[in-house]
């Protein structure tokens, strides 16, 4: 496979010189537990319930709505936990589930000002805005919401690699406590290195390098989708791609706004030339033997040396650091209370869900870092992760037909993190 990827050294858009922030509302999805108030009655007092928040990061195109029967299965099956455990013996905690999961921003309309060629201040949102936000709202969802006990972040797809660098900024944070109490990450057809090199991904690499298509491939996408009548692309989406009557009509929404092909397009093109070696992007990725982006490519074309992911051991160093940290201001604030039933912060969990043949994965990569990771002990319930190739054909976008099969399995991941 490396030897296929493209001689041009393609990098991610250019970035805009500031952060921006969306000008109006984001869309979101939100599931209250239904026993959000509700306490124990299982003994004589009154125990409050521990709460999870379960905040879920879409893939590109990054459209909530697509999320929507994933959400509702998964709200039903985490009620039926919830009861199990206001039911169980004297003197257990219960506990509760909130859902939440927003769009990326830019793919609404109405969430920012139209696009306009010429300077990345006014073109699409990249990759660092969409973590950047992301990052602002669950403290604030946390802070409106909560405080919740722990958080569960989940992503799809790109949404995996947003999921590690939010956990990794939580944990690198300079204030003087985590005010995020994010214990595990569920990543679901995670898309988290070298995604240049998947099959899907040397495709647009290719497109890439052809200047013009580089520069006008959403405007001649977005010129032919303007001629389909919307009666047309429903009829295209749900006979000839075969999508559920809910997945066809939030594509063909989609597809019919006025910024949601530029920005699916240049989010594309960014993910291309950040999620790869991580040169220059923190050190989560390294090459055994070079630090130069072009001497990394010529090793993909060489090597047999092992190159693999490393943003979860980068977040599990970060947990080590916060450790530490933590040790030394307890031994200096000792006249700090501590929360009743708080515990000392946990190390983060993953569970990961690959896909079999996933077009947006490069399989040589996926399975050179699942054997670094039982390699060096970090599979398993001591390592703290899990590995699961999925075995059912569910493909990468389990969101158009595949919500409730997944959903089953979250359910089952979320399941063994109540049971710690």
């Amino acid at each position: 496979m490396s030897s296929s990827s493209p001689s041009v050294q393609l990098q991610p858009p250019p970035a805009p010189t500031t952060t921006r922030h969306p000008t109006g509302p984001v869309p979101f999805l939100e599931y209250p537990s239904p026993n959000s108030t509700s306490s124990s009655t299982n003994s004589n007092t009154t125990t409050k319930p521990k709460r999870y928040l379960l905040f879920f990061i879409s893939g590109n195109p990054g459209l909530i709505d697509y999320y929507t029967p994933f959400f509702t299965h998964l709200r039903s099956l985490l009620n039926e936990l919830e009861s199990k455990s206001a039911s169980s013996s004297p003197g257990q905690q219960p506990i509760t589930f909130h859902i939440y999961g927003q769009n990326l921003i830019g793919f609404s309309d109405s969430d920012h000002q139209p696009f306009v060629p010429g300077s990345p201040d006014t073109e699409p949102f990249v990759l660092e805005e969409q973590i950047s936000h992301l990052y602002d709202s669950l403290i604030s969802l946390n802070e409106s919401k909560g405080p919740f006990d722990e958080i569960i972040l989940a992503g799809h797809s790109v949404g995996s690699f947003l999921s590690l660098e939010i956990l990794h900024r939580s944990l690198s944070s300079s204030q003087p406590s985590p005010s995020l109490p994010i214990t595990t990450a569920l990543l679901l057809f995670p898309t988290i290195h070298q995604m240049h090199l998947s099959p899907s991904g040397l495709h647009l690499s290719r497109i890439r390098s052809i200047p013009f298509l580089n520069n006008y491939a959403h405007v001649l996408a977005k010129s032919v989708v303007d001629f389909v009548p919307r009666f047309a692309l429903r009829w295209i989406t749900r006979k000839v791609l075969g999508m559920s009557e809910h997945g066809s009509e939030v594509t063909t929404r989609f597809l019919q706004s006025r910024d949601g092909i530029w920005q699916a397009i240049h989010l594309g093109k960014d993910e291309m030339g950040v999620i790869r070696d991580g040169e220059g992007r923190w050190g989560w990725w390294a090459s055994p033997t070079s630090t130069s982006p072009a001497a990394f490519e010529q090793s993909n074309a060489n090597a047999d040396e092992e190159v693999v992911a490393k943003e979860i051991e980068t977040v599990e160093e970060d947990w080590e650091r916060v450790q530490v940290d933590a040790q030394i201001r307890q031994e200096h604030e000792e006249q700090a209370p501590r929360r009743e039933g708080q515990e000392g912060t946990k190390k983060p969990k993953f569970f990961l869900y690959f896909g079999q043949n996933d077009h947006w994965v490069a399989d040589q990569y996926r399975d050179e870092f699942i054997e670094r990771r039982k390699r060096d002990g970090h599979t398993g319930k001591e390592g703290g992760t899990k590995i699961v190739i999925d075995e059912d054909r569910i493909p990468h976008a389990f969101c158009i037909n595949h919500s409730e099969q997944v959903a089953e399995k979250v359910r089952v991941w979320i399941g063994e993190v109540v049971e710690g």
